[in-house]
């Protein structure tokens, strides 16, 4: 029987099984295309963990938070605005130009140096996606398998393309074929097509790979205990719990009560139309950055996780 001559609930009926069918399939197949094996990086360097969670604009969050909390960075407010509002009027200033001698790692430096002198948060950290230290933690990822690499990000994103084409073409003709019998009752097909392409290119056009989202996974349930007595941490740089936590679990999960200055550091939503993922992509978040790890749509090198979520 031809499904097209199919009446209104059969014809939905129909569709959902088929959109479902084309997802599954998609997501299959980007499960499939498995990096070769490299080995698991050693849990040494949490914003690897948080570059992997939401992109180079999560990492860069993190690591400002931790050269707030070690005392590195004076975070200041000028106008009306409270302290540690998320309004853009907050600004952070290296304390002493000497600390950038005493961290060691290439994406800390970056930061202190673009706080030099006294800086807008958001806007600076901004500016700073696509830093070279951003970049090599990207390369890094992809060398074990994490991200996918700008070949597979291709491979994915022509696929989920066919994939929204097929699901929306076989929504478009049955539309065309209601509408030349005289049927208009099209809209709950409408809904379900548009939900259906959304989903596809939500799953269809990942940030990480399935081993990385794996990875991702074991080092959340690694820190778990972290996560659960998060309130009992007490500032002051004195371990890298802070870091960890914020790095695995997102800047939401940090105690706004013991860490005031988190607040001043959660990504601003967009003003219209879709946030940057982070690590070159149109999703995540540099900063789609309250999202939850999948994607808001994809390019670039690779698109980001997204910020200041736990997910």
């Amino acid at each position: 029987m031809n499904p097209f001559d199919l009446h209104g609930p059969e014809f939905l009926l129909f569709f959902f099984v088929f959109s479902v069918l084309v997802i599954v399939t998609v997501i299959l197949l980007r499960q499939r295309d498995v990096p070769p094996p490299a080995g698991i990086p050693p849990l040494d360097d949490p914003y690897l963990v948080a570059f992997l969670r939401g992109g180079e604009g999560e990492a860069l969050r993190v690591v400002t938070l931790s050269l707030i909390d070690r005392g590195l960075l004076t975070l200041k407010s000028f106008g009306r605005v409270s302290l540690f509002s998320k309004d853009p009027e907050n600004y952070l200033e290296m304390k002493d130009p000497s600390a950038i001698d005493t961290v060691k790692r290439p994406i800390e430096k970056r930061v202190l140096e673009a706080f030099k002198k006294l800086h807008p948060i958001n806007s600076t950290l901004d500016s700073l996606v696509g830093c070279t230290a951003c970049i090599d933690y990207a390369k890094k990822l992809e060398q074990f398998g994490f991200l996918p690499s700008p070949e597979m990000r291709s491979t994915w994103r022509r696929r989920y393309q066919i994939a929204v084409v097929i699901i929306l073409g076989v929504a478009g003709l049955k539309i065309i074929i209601a509408l030349s019998r005289g049927r208009t009752n099209i809209l709950f097909l409408i809904f379900l097509a548009i939900l259906a392409a959304y989903v596809t290119a939500r799953f269809g056009n990942s940030f990480r790979t399935a081993r990385g989202e794996e990875f991702l996974e074991d080092t959340k349930s690694l820190f778990g205990t972290l996560r659960q007595r998060a309130t009992s941490l007490r500032p002051g740089g004195a371990t890298s719990d802070l870091a960890w936590l914020a790095s695995s679990h997102g800047l939401l999960a940090v105690p706004p009560v013991l860490f005031p200055q988190v607040s001043a550091l959660l990504p601003r939503k967009p003003k219209g139309g879709l946030g940057s993922r982070g690590w070159g992509s149109g999703n995540s978040c540099g900063s789609c950055s309250s999202c939850g790890g999948g994607g808001c749509g994809g390019g670039g090198c690779g698109g980001g996780g997204c910020g200041g979520c736990g997910s």
